[in-house]
């Protein structure tokens, strides 16, 4: 029997990284950028040369490259508000992220996810990309603790009742995929992410997800 009661051996829950493996934020993040100097400063710049390199930073590192130094943190302020707000609606799906999660639920695989968003802002973007019908939780760092990765991926566990050594957890940054090892999960590097750090044999795209996850647990129960 399978580790969630189905006929093939997977694992209990898989624990996904919101931000980086299942939104791709790039849209959002080039509209709060554009949008917050040019109704601050009054000014229209193009930041898509910078998508890549700084979406997953901090707004004021991108901001003090396209507008005055001075300008910076007030940009920064009004990107908050809009990626908050008028920003979501350019948030995305990274392709093919629906149909791998379709079949890990058909799996009887439970899912959750973490985020480094405040938890109303993680939830709202859940919903508005639908991905409201796949998650059963999203587990966010509470305001004023730095981002723990493996706190927040035992947080997950915990609501879903699973057991961290039947879980595995997906990712393109290799410190939080060291820090959930260290909490007992099984990480793997996700090579669609954003800005991803992969290691030896990533998992290449989100359809592979299903057919990896399968294998390695077979070979897990054997050895085990």
């Amino acid at each position: 029997m399978g580790l969630a009661g189905g006929i093939t051996p997977h694992p209990r829950a898989v624990i996904f990284d919101l931000d980086r493996c299942l939104i791709d934020a790039r849209n959002a993040w080039r509209f709060c950028v554009e949008e917050s100097i040019a109704a601050s400063v009054g000014e229209r710049v193009d930041a898509s040369p910078l998508v890549e390199e700084y979406h997953t930073r901090p707004w004021h590192d991108a901001l003090s490259i396209l507008t005055q130094p001075g300008n910076a943190a007030r940009c920064a302020g009004l990107c908050d508000i809009m990626f908050a707000r008028s920003a979501m609606k350019k948030l995305l799906v990274h392709e093919g992220v629906g149909m791998a999660l379709d079949s890990l639920r058909s799996e009887l695989i439970e899912l959750g996810a973490i985020s480094r968003l405040p938890h109303s802002v993680a939830i709202k973007q859940v919903q508005s990309t639908g991905l409201d019908r796949f998650l059963a939780v999203v587990a966010t760092t509470p305001a004023n603790e730095r981002w723990d990765p493996g706190a927040r991926a035992s947080q997950c566990l915990a609501f879903l009742e699973a057991e961290a050594g039947r879980a595995a957890f997906v990712s393109g940054d290799r410190w939080d995929r060291e820090e959930t090892r260290r909490a007992g999960l099984q990480p793997y590097a996700a090579a669609w992410a954003a800005a991803a750090e992969t290691d030896e044999d990533p998992i290449p795209a989100p359809g592979d997800v299903v057919s990896r996850l399968l294998r390695d647990w077979v070979g897990r129960e054997r050895g085990g």
